[in-house]
C-alpha cells in the first residue's frame, strides 16, 4: 500500500482516537479502549480515507509498472550479436 494511503489512513485513525478520548474527558469517565473498540476506529478511519488518495496511488503504481515493462522491452530488443558489435567499436575507439 502506497505511503499517502498509509499516512491518510493513520491520520484519520489519530483523529478518531482523540476525539474518542476527549469526547470519554467530557463525560468524566475512563478512557478504555479495547481491541474492537480500535478495530472500529480502524474501520471509521478507513471509510475517511478519500477515493481520490487511493486513485493517485494506483496512477503512481501504474505508471511505475509501465516504465519497468518499457525498460524490458528496451532490453530485449537489442540482441547479444549488436551488443558486441557495440563494445568491439567502442573499444576500438577508446585505442
Amino acid at each position: 500500500m502506497g505511503q499517502g494511503v498509509i499516512r491518510s489512513l493513520k491520520c484519520h485513525y489519530r483523529k478518531q482516537l482523540i476525539l474518542r478520548i476527549l469526547e470519554c474527558y467530557d463525560e468524566n469517565k475512563d478512557c478504555d479502549i479495547s481491541l474492537l473498540d480500535a478495530v472500529v476506529l480502524l474501520e471509521k478511519s478507513w471509510r475517511l480515507v478519500t477515493e481520490s488518495t487511493i486513485r493517485n496511488y494506483l496512477v503512481m503504481l501504474d505508471l511505475r509498472k509501465h516504465s519497468r515493462r518499457k525498460m524490458t522491452t528496451r532490453k530485449m530488443t537489442t540482441s547479444p550479436l549488436q551488443m558486441a558489435k557495440k563494445a568491439r567499436s567502442e573499444c576500438f575507439f577508446a585505442k
